[in-house]
């Protein structure tokens, strides 16, 4: 379905009725009053629509290409998320449905690109233990949040395949009776690799640059993700110090 020389779309069938209906309305355009915004940059902007369904969808759009000589030969983000999200999908982890997709060309020049995906509205990201978040100081609700994401880290490293934006931001949870649950959005960057302690640590990084626990914590919670790991491919010592060393370097910058 993708191509790299016209414009192209896909969009799941049992969504297609919809998903036209909403392009009608106007409730994919920033502009058009109708969505509210969730995320907007300079670059890209996310919705949040309503559907007639009873339930909402998220449309993400990047829709100003920086540097579009790059997409000239290769999808662009929202094509290889698209691509990761059927891909980590069917491998058993836990993302939202992938509702449409596409990419906007004129000839080979990317002009912009979306996709939806079902919103999930009992879930929220994990920047609520961040800075002024409603859960921090909640050491072990904390631990549950970290513990859990780390081992789904570690099937996903067993695989061969690195996260590239392992944030909190994209680790969305939902407290349970019977535990936290968890999702991940924004995979585009996901892909094979090969992978060893520099790469381990730059996928920790992503996380623990943003959660303030201290070195002790880091490092049981590295020992979590070891454990967790079926395929050795780093160890305890050398990951810390490559985790403490990355997050050095970013407190100088």
């Amino acid at each position: 379905m993708i191509r790299l020389y016209r414009s192209w779309s896909w969009v799941r069938e049992d969504f297609a009725d919809e998903f036209d209906r909403l392009s009608d309305a106007g409730s994919f355009r920033p502009d058009g009053g109708i969505s509210p915004t969730i995320w907007h940059t300079r670059t890209k902007f996310v919705l949040r629509a309503a559907t007639s369904r009873g339930f909402d969808v998220a449309y993400k759009s990047y829709f100003k290409i920086r540097n579009f000589q790059q997409y000239l030969f290769r999808p662009a983000s929202c094509a290889s998320e698209a691509a990761n999200y059927v891909m980590l999908a069917d491998l058993g982890f836990p993302l939202p449905d992938l509702l449409a997709v596409g990419e906007t060309r004129c000839g080979f020049v990317l002009k912009n690109t979306f996709l939806v995906s079902r919103f999930i509205d009992d879930y929220r990201t994990g920047l609520d233990f961040f800075r002024d978040g409603i859960h921090v100081g909640d050491e072990p609700l904390f631990l549950e949040f970290c513990r859990g994401n780390l081992s789904l880290l570690a099937r996903l490293h067993d695989l061969g395949i690195v996260h590239r934006g392992f944030t909190p931001a994209n680790l969305l949870y939902r407290k349970d009776a019977d535990g936290m649950k968890f999702l991940w959005i924004d995979v585009a960057d996901c892909r094979f690799s090969a992978i060893g302690t520099p790469q381990i640590a730059t996928d920790m990084f992503h996380l623990f640059r943003y959660l303030k626990t201290s070195p002790e914590n880091r490092r049981a919670l590295e020992a979590w993700y070891l454990n967790a790991a079926t395929v050795r491919r780093t160890e305890a010592d050398e990951l810390f110090d490559a985790v403490e060393k990355r997050i050095a370097n970013r407190m100088k910058e």
